[in-house]
């Protein structure tokens, strides 16, 4: 079964997300100095994020709800399953974005370079990137809201970031691209730091050879 574009195109904006998540490092100096701020308490949070496993649950601004289940090992390592795992997954590894169609036996690799996956590839980033615009939204119910924007350009879009409180830990991110495009995600039963073994991460070969 081919998938429509726009279901992958909305997978990739998910993984846009978790690639920032792969290169936060901030310099301790930031963090002790603003301990107080929910900007340099996230950055803090995130870089010391080893592992994530979660269900989720992605909603597409036509009200399209897909659910799967999300592993993420830093700085490099990533799987999307969409669904049971039989129409889409997606994978990475250091070098390449791997989407696997399963049900057409198939898997397209695109270098991590062409994707918003080259975020890993920075020395440093913060959630104070430069060309963005960070902002500490007003809390609400025990929510902090963090906003990340850029105006225009290569990433032109706004990401808004909660984080519960107590605990303080990632809960959900809204992206808004620049077409005006929305995609939430929500995480559930989340599991940090746990050990995540390579074999998760490993690419199927499909036989295509002719019988």
């Amino acid at each position: 079964m081919m998938l429509h574009q726009g279901f992958i195109d909305n997978a990739l904006r998910m993984i846009w997300l978790v690639a920032l998540l792969g290169a936060i490092s901030v310099t301790p100096s930031v963090a002790a100095a603003s301990a107080s701020d929910p900007i340099s308490r996230a950055e803090t949070w995130l870089n010391k994020l080893k592992t994530l496993s979660a269900d989720f649950i992605q909603v597409a601004s036509d009200g399209t709800a897909t659910s799967g289940k999300l592993y993420f090992r830093r700085p490099s390592r990533m799987k999307i399953i969409y669904g049971d795992g039989k129409d889409l997954t997606m994978i990475t590894s250091p070098v390449w974005l791997h989407v696997d169609q399963p049900s057409d036996r198939s898997v397209t690799s695109y270098p991590i370079g062409e994707t918003p996956l080259a975020l890993i590839l920075a020395d440093t980033v913060t959630l104070r990137p430069e060309g963005y615009r960070t902002t500490a939204l007003p809390s609400r119910a025990g929510i902090e809201r963090i906003e990340l924007e850029k105006a225009a350009g290569e990433g032109a879009g706004k990401l808004t970031l909660e984080f519960s409180q107590n605990p303080f830990s990632l809960r959900r991110w809204i992206i808004v691209d620049s077409a005006g495009i929305e995609t939430s995600v929500m995480l559930q039963n989340t599991v940090f730091d746990k050990a995540l073994p390579n074999q998760l991460f490993a690419v199927p070969s499909y036989d295509t050879g002719e019988k």
